[in-house]
Order: structure tokens, then sequence, then C-alpha cells
């Protein structure tokens, strides 16, 4: 599930690069793309450290951990438009009409990681930092407030990354 989340994310920034130019609002979604494709691949690293160690799974906990794959292919499927006739959406536009579920989707993938993260170096204060600034977005509408958002999630997610996960194993 996590790589045909990466693989959407990739393959619609090769749909967007072939038609660039037409393009209107791209930086903006380019960084929507890149905390979906940061997150999911923080995610995927984070599940050596999680699943290594661990020598059984209950199936409530798998299928709670399952949600999260689940969650941001969705999300990758709602932010990443289709391309019919080779004619370049409007990128923004686009955004603004999907933003509801796909914030539902970043705090329904953050949900199962806030009380089972381990250690000192689970820093689950972070995520619910991240969680609360995607319950803002489903509200915002207003570009500008959008790009303080954009760049306030981002930096959380790097951070808790930095934090949490800076090693497997970790």
């Amino acid at each position: 599930m996590l790589a045909l989340g990466i693989a959407r994310v990739l393959g619609g920034v090769a749909d967007i690069a072939r038609v660039w130019r037409k393009l209107e609002s791209k930086w903006f979604f380019l960084g929507w793309l890149t905390l979906l494709l940061i997150q999911l691949i923080g995610w995927w690293f984070g599940l050596w450290a999680r699943f290594g160690a661990m020598t059984e799974i209950g199936l409530l906990a798998f299928f709670g951990w399952f949600m999260v794959p689940a969650s941001l292919y969705v999300a990758s499927r709602l932010l990443i438009p289709e391309f019919p006739d080779g004619a370049p959406p409007n990128l923004e536009e686009r955004f603004l009409e999907v933003r509801g579920p796909f914030f539902a989707c970043l705090i329904l993938s953050i949900v199962p990681a806030l009380p089972t993260l381990p250690g000192a170096f689970a820093p689950q204060w972070l995520l619910a930092l991240y969680g609360s600034l995607a319950l803002v977005g489903v509200f915002v509408s207003e570009r500008r407030w959008q790009i303080g958002l954009l760049c306030s999630m981002l930096a959380t997610l790097l951070t808790f990354l930095l934090l949490a996960r800076s090693t497997l194993g970790a």
C-alpha cells in the first residue's frame, strides 16, 4: 500500500513535468506532494523500526497499522489529478476541492501512531500538532493561509521524523 502511494505521487510528478509550462500554482501543489511523499517514506522507514523487533502482532494492532498506509494511499489518489486528454487541470482549484478528505486522510494516518510510539524518542506531541494543523486545513481555503499551513506541517513532520526515526531501530 505504501509503495502504491509513493508510486502515485511520483507518477503525478511525472505527469506535472509533462505539462509544466501550462500549469498555474505548481509550486503550491508540489509542496503538498512533497509533504505527502515525506510522510509516505517516513512511515515506510518507521515500519522497519517497529516491526523488525516484534515477535508477534495482534490482529487489532495490524488493522490499526493498516489504516495508515491505506489513508495515505487514498490521500495520494485525492491529491493527484488525472490528466485526461493531456489537458492540465487548475492544481490550486483541484487542491481546494479535495482538501477536506485529503486532510482527513492525513489525520487518520497519524492516529494509530499516537499511543504506541516507544521510548523517549517518541515526540507524540509533534504528531498531535501535525494532526491539529491538518484539522485546520479542512476549514482554511485562502491560499496564503494554506501556504503557511503547508510550511508549518512540513516543519512539524520533518522535526518528528528527525527526532523519532533518525536511525533504523530507533
